[in-house]
């Protein structure tokens, strides 16, 4: 498991008690194991007095159950970095970052990240550098990537958090979406967009609040993210087959009268049914892309299924026309607000025409 530490004498007489110490609960580790402290104080070696005990007991506890984690975590913040000991970082929901120091050395850092790959029964190692599960953090829900330090030049391994929020946050913290709202009632077909982290779930999950509980409502994730208590809800996590992707889903979903479908995010080959889904008649689809611009939404919508479409076989022009016929807004996140609403009008030769409804910073057109 410990691939950065090798195993070694407990009983060396050149070393002082802690280090002893920490080379025991790095054996523990190999194991597969984190002790409790009851176990991991009867393999103690003997130490020179009480105060060497307690600085011990201290460096197991802050290593195996996080003390600090939980004082970082109660700060309010939507995702959190943990890149080293000092260079770590929170994102509040404003968007904006913050510094974090993180109260451990650089060998504690390695082992504190083993524990935690371990508490949640983590395959992480050289060999699968990179995990992303979901757990319970001190009472609150998280997504947790480990990156490990294998893949790095500089061989520090790595922790990314984003917080799930046990309720949806309230539409007037993403700004002005009044004209998003009405967008959702009246049953629009939008694609929201933004980079990553720019609140393109997160306003999804709060949308959803807006749809009636008589709906049948379908939603297709790769990564549990979207929240709902919606009473009449069929729910697709995808898996690592073709028969267990989002675009298998997908399709199965058209089959189950849905009144809407979610889709988590566009990647790669769900574009395909999602668009022919609206080219049907479905209403009420919704959806998220990562763009730099809502006009850049629909180009790498149009691209991805160039790219993906098979036996489609349509060249780049016509996707365009056919996404601009059927998809009719698209959202732009930016920051957790909304920055852009535009209404899509169609394309020529390629090119979309769309109207700016709403403008962060100018002037909003009503439909």
């Amino acid at each position: 498991m410990l691939s950065l530490f090798q195993n070694s004498q407990i009983h060396q007489l050149d070393v002082d008690g802690p280090t002893r110490a920490r080379q025991l609960l790095v054996a523990w580790l190999n194991k597969g194991v984190i002790p409790a402290w009851e176990e991991f104080f009867h393999e103690l070696p003997v130490l020179e007095s009480a105060e060497e005990l307690e600085s011990v007991k201290e460096n197991f506890t802050k290593i195996t159950t996080w003390p600090f984690l939980d004082e970082i975590l109660r700060e309010e913040g939507t995702e959190f970095f943990f890149h080293s000991p000092q260079g770590s970082q929170r994102l509040s929901l404003s968007g904006q970052k913050s510094g974090i120091s993180v109260p451990l050395t650089e060998e504690e850092w390695q082992l504190w990240l083993e524990t935690v790959s371990l508490k949640y029964h983590q395959n992480w190692n050289v060999e699968h550098p990179f995990v992303s599960f979901y757990g319970d953090l001190f009472g609150q829900n998280y997504r947790l990537s480990l990156i490990h330090g294998s893949s790095s030049p500089q061989g520090r391994s790595k922790l990314i958090l984003r917080r799930l929020a046990g309720t949806p946050h309230p539409l007037e913290s993403f700004g002005e979406t009044e004209d998003v709202q009405n967008l959702v009632r009246e049953r629009k077909n939008i694609l929201i967009a933004g980079s990553t982290g720019s609140g393109k779930t997160s306003i999804l999950t709060s949308l959803l609040t807006l749809i009636s509980p008589e709906e049948h409502l379908v939603i297709l994730e790769d990564t549990y993210e979207i929240l709902s208590a919606h009473p009449h809800q069929t729910r697709f996590l995808s898996g690592s087959t073709p028969q267990t992707s989002l675009k298998a889903y997908l399709s199965y979903s058209l089959r189950l009268s849905p009144d809407r479908i979610l889709l988590g995010e566009m990647r790669s080959h769900e574009v395909v049914p999602f668009l022919m889904a609206m080219n049907t008649g479905h209403r009420g689809l919704m959806g998220t892309i990562h763009s730099s611009s809502a006009a850049d939404a629909l180009h790498r919508a149009a691209l991805l299924f160039s790219l993906y479409g098979g036996e489609a076989n349509l060249n780049f022009e016509k996707v365009m026309e056919l996404l601009c016929r059927n998809l009719e807004y698209v959202v732009f996140m930016e920051d957790k607000k909304v920055k852009e609403v535009i209404k899509v009008l169609g394309s020529d030769n390629g090119t979309p025409f769309f109207e700016v409804i709403q403008s962060f910073g100018g002037e909003n057109f009503k439909f």
